[in-house]
């Protein structure tokens, strides 16, 4: 997705390692629920590997395909409120997790990079909305 692209791209590899040591790894079966609308959970999602398949439930559904490089759980991570899709494994897939624990961790010992961590995520969320402006312009 271009609209994540580059998530963290401009952190050295040793400040990402960093990162990365304060996020889960875990692996999902073809079929896993990995999010399910209305928990409440603020934990955010880095697809490392597979594909996973996202359903905003509602009067017309939505659905989208994320790949490796993609984020999500981005909104919840921030606001808290629950979630507001379902997201499941297409086929054997990897995430990153970045759980509100880890990242209180990463805040406590790496402010910095917490602070980059944010900011990142914050151009990600702004290219979205963005580009959801641009297409509601265009459709009217």
């Amino acid at each position: 997705h271009a609209d994540t692209a580059g998530f963290l791209a401009s952190l050295f590899e040793d400040e990402l390692a960093i990162i990365v040591a304060h996020m889960e790894a875990r692996r999902y079966a073809d079929g896993d629920q990995v999010v399910q609308a209305g928990e409440r959970d603020r934990s955010l999602y880095v697809i490392t590997a597979g594909q996973f398949e996202v359903l905003v439930p509602g009067a017309s559904p939505r659905r989208r395909v994320l790949e490796r490089g993609a984020i999500f759980g981005d909104l919840s991570f921030f606001d808290g409120q629950p979630r507001s899709a379902d997201v499941r494994a297409v086929g054997t897939g990897e995430a990153y997790i970045m759980t509100q624990t880890g990242f209180e961790r990463l805040r406590l010992s790496h402010p910095r990079l917490a602070m980059a961590f944010v900011l990142d995520l914050g151009r990600v969320l702004s290219v979205r909305f963005r580009e959801h402006d641009r297409r509601l312009a265009n459709s009217g």
